[in-house]
């Protein structure tokens, strides 16, 4: 992974939202949360990197995730070139914020978090979890 400077939660808000100007980077609303674009559990050290936050609104926020606003569509909105990743993820791989691998038709193979409650039931409210979109797992 490239050398991104690690900061503080107090400063990794600070710089997020000072970079996106205090507003959502979806809807340009003013922001109340600085996201982590892949959930800072996919990192040993957290991920508190300015190149994995974004500032979005709490309707944004929960869209992000739900999965339903990407990972891409947040880094490009951000203006994000240089990705930050957790060690032993694919750079030219695409990953959705619970690091559940995206596969070109679509699909998703299980990450490293799928079994997290906490990504199960965003995934499960967003009708991703059991819609027949990971690969390999019975949908209901």
């Amino acid at each position: 992974m490239k050398d991104f400077k690690l900061l503080s939660r107090e400063d990794f808000k600070k710089e997020v939202f000072a970079r996106d100007g205090h507003k959502c980077v979806l809807c340009r609303e003013p922001a109340v949360d600085a996201h982590h674009i892949l959930d800072r559990k996919l990192f040993a050290n957290g991920g508190y990197f300015l190149e994995n936050g974004s500032s979005l609104c709490s309707d944004c926020h929960l869209e992000a995730e739900k999965t339903t606003a990407t990972v891409e569509e947040i880094r490009d909105a951000c203006g994000i070139k240089a990705h930050a990743l957790p060690d032993g993820f694919d750079p030219s791989k695409t990953y959705d914020k619970w690091g559940n691998e995206i596969s070109p038709n679509g699909s998703r193979i299980p990450g490293p978090l799928f079994w997290d409650d906490g990504a199960r039931k965003i995934l499960t409210r967003a009708g991703i979890l059991y819609s027949g979109v990971f690969e390999g797992l019975p949908s209901t």
